[in-house]
Order: structure tokens, then sequence, then C-alpha cells
């Protein structure tokens, strides 16, 4: 039984992915995502008490994983500017470049509720990696500054503003955040090239729960 409420639970979560994606978050009727899910209404209240919930619970699944993903890559022991930069362009892979699941990011970042778990990821990830030459204080100063930045490219790419066969939007918000740090135009191409480098030889692509 215990096994059988799960099942309902990651169907609902894998159709209301699917509906929010293709259709937006305001358009997708929690009717329509039971109907898809093939349960009711009462099975999908019984998990979810609204449709925010639904969108909070696939968003906090992203957010693990990609916190997950910052220990992960610490222990590469790669030089900290290094190890950043791959830590957001493995992101910016899985969410701000992907065609498929873009759609959905752009809605979870408009919602105030959501949005916060992406500063608290950028604090997190600022932290990991340059704990040692700012202050916690500045840290979350340079997270809010960054933040900005991968809005500004979210917004743009969402009203097509953004000619992507000539600017890869990861790395440019790679490059603005690094001169943020301090680093030089110069310095900061030798780092986007170890980045590129270390994902063509490690074939990072898309993670599996972000295609389900």
């Amino acid at each position: 039984m215990k096994f059988r409420n799960q099942q309902i639970k990651q169907e609902i979560l894998r159709v209301a992915k699917k509906l929010f994606s293709e259709q937006g978050f305001e358009k997708t009727s929690v009717r329509k995502i039971a109907e898809e899910a093939h349960t009711s209404m009462g099975n999908l209240y019984y998990y979810f008490p609204n449709k925010l919930a639904i969108l909070q619970t696939i968003c906090k699944t992203y957010i693990d994983i990609l916190r997950r993903q910052i220990s992960e890559i610490q222990t590469l022991n790669l030089p900290p500017e290094v190890g950043f930069s791959l830590d957001l362009k493995i992101g910016y892979i899985n969410t701000l470049e992907n065609k498929q699941l873009f759609p959905l990011w752009l809605v979870i970042r408009r919602i105030p509720e959501i949005h916060k778990h992406s500063l608290e990821n950028k604090q997190i990830r600022l932290r990991a990696f340059f704990s040692d030459r700012f202050t916690p204080q500045e840290l979350d100063m340079l997270a809010m500054a960054i933040q900005g930045i991968a809005d500004s490219f979210y917004e743009q790419k969402g009203a097509k503003k953004i000619d992507e066969r000539s600017v890869n939007p990861g790395y440019k918000i790679i490059d603005y955040s690094l001169r943020l740090l301090g680093y030089s135009p110069e310095h900061i191409s030798r780092v986007i090239e170890q980045v590129e480098r270390h994902i063509q030889e490690h074939h990072i692509t898309i993670g599996e729960y972000f295609l389900q």
C-alpha cells in the first residue's frame, strides 16, 4: 500500500512537471494534473494542498540535487574559481540552457516563495569555495548580485532577447560573476576553458531526474 501511494505521488509530480513546462504554471489546472496522472482530485489533495505545493516539491528535489553537486565538486580539489564555475555551469546545463526544462525554471524563479532557494544555493556555493577570501556579509552581498545577473539572463531568454548561437548564457553569467569576485578577463577565459574541457571529458549532460 505504501509503495502504491508513493507511485501515485510520483506520477502526480511527473505529470505536473511536464504540464508546467509545456503550458506554464498559471495555465495548468489541478484538475488537468489529476486527469493526466489518472488519479482523483481527492488523491491529489491528499498529497498536495494546492498547486504551489506541487511546484515547491518539484523545486525542492531539484535544489537538493544541486546542493549535493556542490559537495561532490568540492571533492575534485579544483581551484576555487574553477570549482565554483563548474558547479554553476552544470546547474545551467540543467536549467537555463535546457529547452525542455527552461520554461519550468522560468516559472520557478518568478515565484517568491521558491525563488529564495536559488539565492540560498548561491550563498552556499560561494561559502563552499570562497569562505577564506570574503566575510559572510560580503558573500551574502555577492550572492544577491550574482542572483540579479542570473535573473536578468532568465528573463532575457524568456523574452527571446538572447541569440544562443552567439552567446552561451551560462558562461556569460560565470564571466560576470567572476568579475564581481575580482578575477581578470584573461583569467576568466582560462577558467571557462578548463570548465568546458572538464564537461567534455566527463560527458556531463542533463541529470537523469531532470528528464523524468
